[in-house]
C-alpha cells in the first residue's frame, strides 16, 4: 500500500510538471517551467546555499566565486564573481536555469541573459520570512518539494524558537557595522535588521533612507547604542574594528559591549543565517544582564 501511494505521489508530481507552470520571482518577473531544470547555474554564494538546501544540488553545474557552502559547491566550476561574469563559459554549460541575486544583477547583465535566451530566476530575500518562501519556490521548480519543505519548516521552527526566547525581552539599542571605511550600517529594511528585531534589539539606524547608509562617527555617538556589532572572520579583523570603536566616547565601548559575527552567517540570506542570529541574540541578552 505504501509503495503504491509513493508511486502515485511521484506520478502526480511528474504530471504537474508535465503540464507546465509559471512562478513570480523576487524581481516581479514571471518565469515559466515545463519540466524541472536539469542544468542550473548560481550567480551568488547565498543562492548556491539556498539551491542546495532546496534539493537542487545534484543539478548544479556551475557557480560564482566564494560559493563555499556546502562543501560540494567548492568542487564546481566557476563562471565569474560579483563584478564580472564569464559569458562564454556560462553559455558553454548550456544551463536551463540561472539563479541571480537581484542586487547583484545589473540591467546590462539582465539584458544579456535575454539576448542569450537563458532562463533567469531572480531572488532576494529581504526578511526572515522570505527564506522559507524562496526555499519552497525552488522546491516547486525542481520537483523537490519534500526536501525544500522540510528545510523551510526547520528554518521556521528555529526562527520561532528564537523569537519566543528573546523578542519580548527589554529592548536593547544596537549598532550593526558592515564596513569600516566608509562606516557602513544597515537600515530597517535590511534582513540583518530583521535579525536584530528577532533578538529584541532596536537597530539605531532603522530609519535611515538607504539600505546600507554611510554614517559619521558623530552620528554613531549620537545614536547611543548599547551594543556594537561588526562582521569579522578573524581575530585580526575583530581587533582592527575594536580599535576604531575605542576612539569613540561610547558607553557600550567602555562596558565592553562589542561583538562580532562571521560574514557567512549574517551576510547570506540562507538557513545558516539563524546560526548568526543565535549568536546575536545571546550577545544582546548579555547586555540585559
Amino acid at each position: 500500500m505504501r509503495l503504491w501511494l509513493a508511486g502515485l505521489l511521484l506520478f502526480l508530481v511528474a504530471a504537474a510538471h508535465a503540464a507546465g507552470f509559471k512562478v513570480a520571482d523576487d524581481s516581479g518577473a514571471t518565469v515559466g517551467f515545463d519540466a524541472p531544470p536539469q542544468r542550473i547555474i548560481s550567480l551568488a554564494p547565498n543562492l548556491t546555499e539556498l539551491a542546495w538546501a532546496a534539493g537542487m544540488g545534484p543539478h548544479m553545474v556551475a557557480v560564482t566565486a566564494y560559493s563555499n557552502y556546502p562543501a560540494a559547491a567548492k568542487q564546481l566550476p566557476q563562471v565569474g564573481d560579483a563584478f564580472r561574469l564569464d559569458w562564454e563559459r556560462i553559455v558553454s554549460f548550456k544551463p536551463d536555469l540561472v539563479l541571480a541575486w537581484k542586487s547583484g544583477l545589473s540591467a546590462r547583465d539582465r539584458a544579456e541573459f535575454g539576448k542569450l535566451h537563458l532562463k533567469l530566476l531572480v531572488l532576494e530575500p529581504r526578511r526572515l520570512a522570505d527564506i522559507p518562501k524562496d526555499l519552497r519556490l525552488l522546491g516547486r521548480i525542481a520537483g523537490t518539494e519534500n526536501v525544500a519543505g522540510a528545510a523551510a519548516q526547520d528554518f521556521e521552527r528555529r526562527r520561532d524558537q528564537l523569537r519566543r526566547q528573546y523578542a519580548s525581552r527589554p529592548v536593547v539599542r544596537a549598532w550593526f557595522q558592515i564596513a569600516e571605511s566608509p562606516l557602513l550600517t544597515i537600515n530597517g529594511k535590511h534582513i540583518i535588521s530583521d535579525v536584530l528585531h528577532l533578538c529584541g534589539a532596536q537597530n539605531v539606524f532603522a530609519d535611515a533612507p538607504l539600505l546600507t547608509p554611510v554614517v559619521s562617527n558623530e552620528a554613531l555617538v549620537a545614536a547611543r547604542p548599547q551594543i556594537l556589532f561588526g562582521v569579522a572572520d578573524t581575530p585580526q579583523q575583530q581587533e582592527r574594528i575594536r580599535a576604531g570603536w575605542r576612539q569613540l566616547p561610547l558607553a557600550a565601548v567602555r562596558a565592553g559591549h562589542m561583538a562580532f559575527v562571521p560574514a557567512d552567517l549574517i551576510s547570506r540570506a540562507t538557513p545558516r543565517l539563524l546560526q548568526g542570529a543565535a549568536q546575536i541574540c545571546r550577545q544582546v541578552d548579555s547586555v540585559r544582564h
